[in-house]
């Protein structure tokens, strides 16, 4: 059988591969060269963002560093905060303590105030005669009144009105009721109510009072402190005393002795050395002239004496007033109390 021959097709299948793949070339240059164009084309955006987001990054980091930084002094300045404020309230607490005990104590010492003003507007336990005023004027500080027999001796001498020799001479021609309102003898006066006043209940006492002569004062030459009627006497004599003459020390002791021969305890009360007395030597003695007054080493001498013939055995305690122009009698009579265990005494002037 004879075949027919077919007719050749020029778009036969080997052509439409060829074809197929020269158009598959030339879009995949299409392809490369938009790619490559693009690519081009980015890479600088890209670099600069790149760039803009890793100074971004520095900065965040920097901000962020700065943050940590501000954190930490706020926390720092919290902390110190803190403390101040801890130290501020222990201030506060120490003040408050302070306050409290401050209060505490001004509320004692208006409690003792109290009690001390309740007491002086009464006579104390152990006192024999009542005596007007408060606080300070109910004492002498460091005095005690003590002994079985008690002699109290009072210079009435004219120096007992004043704190000068002028101020006493200005007093000399003064009427009597002048020279007992003079404070320096009030305040002598109190000193011996004081004494009084403080006696031991079973004691016996003498009261003697000397200028140029020695005068024993009271109902009896010895009275018992127990009997408020005797002591009031004597208070009241001492009352109408008139301040007047020279210091005779050596008469007044000799008169207490001889009225309380028993003396155990001496209250002396006086403002310098004395005038008056026997034995001074020939250098103080003025035969001749009739001058009064009396040197200072003499009326030294005349101490000396007076407390040679003065009582032995006896406690001597002395209450000083002191007198310008007389600068060796407060060591004298120190001496003298402390050689027999007494006290020496010189109140302020503001007592009594």
């Amino acid at each position: 059988m004879k075949h027919k021959r077919r007719t050749e097709d020029g778009f036969n299948l080997s052509f439409l591969d060829v074809m197929a793949c020269g158009l598959g070339a030339v879009i995949l240059i299409f392809i490369l060269v938009d790619f490559n164009a693009f690519s081009d084309t980015a890479a600088p955006e890209q670099k600069k963002l790149e760039s803009e987001l890793a100074a971004a990054q520095r900065e965040q980091q920097q901000l962020q560093k700065s943050i940590d930084e501000i954190n930490e002094n706020i926390a720092m300045e919290a902390g110190k905060q803190d403390e101040s404020q801890q130290n501020q309230n222990e201030t506060t607490q120490q003040q408050d303590k302070l306050l409290q005990d401050i209060s505490s104590q001004l509320a004692v010492v208006a409690d003792l105030e109290n009690q001390l003003a309740a007491v002086a507007s009464i006579p104390t336990p152990d006192a024999n005669i009542a005596m007007s005023g408060t606080g300070e004027q109910s004492y002498i500080t460091g005095m005690r009144v003590e002994g079985k027999h008690i002699g109290i001796l009072i210079d009435k001498s004219a120096s007992m009105m004043g704190d000068n020799l002028i101020e006493v001479l200005s007093k000399l021609a003064l009427p009597d009721s002048k020279k007992i309102a003079s404070a320096k003898w009030r305040r002598t006066r109190r000193v011996a109510n004081w004494l009084l006043a403080r006696l031991p209940q079973k004691s016996k006492v003498s009261v003697v009072a000397f200028s140029d002569t020695a005068s024993v004062l009271g109902m009896r030459p010895v009275n018992t402190a127990g009997a408020s009627g005797s002591l009031k006497a004597i208070a009241k004599q001492i009352g109408e005393i008139v301040p007047d003459g020279g210091t005779n020390l050596q008469d007044g002791l000799a008169t207490m002795m001889n009225t309380n021969p028993d003396l155990t305890d001496l209250y002396l009360i006086t403002d310098g050395l004395p005038t008056l007395g026997e034995g001074l030597p020939l250098k103080c003695k003025n035969f001749i002239s009739s001058k009064k007054s009396i040197s200072s080493d003499c009326r030294q001498l005349l101490f000396l004496e007076t407390v040679k013939r003065g009582p032995r055995g006896v406690t001597v305690n002395v209450i000083l007033l002191p007198i310008e122009g007389d600068p060796f009698a407060p060591s004298l009579y120190w001496s003298w109390t402390n050689s027999n265990g007494g006290t020496f005494l010189s109140p302020a002037p503001e007592w009594p």
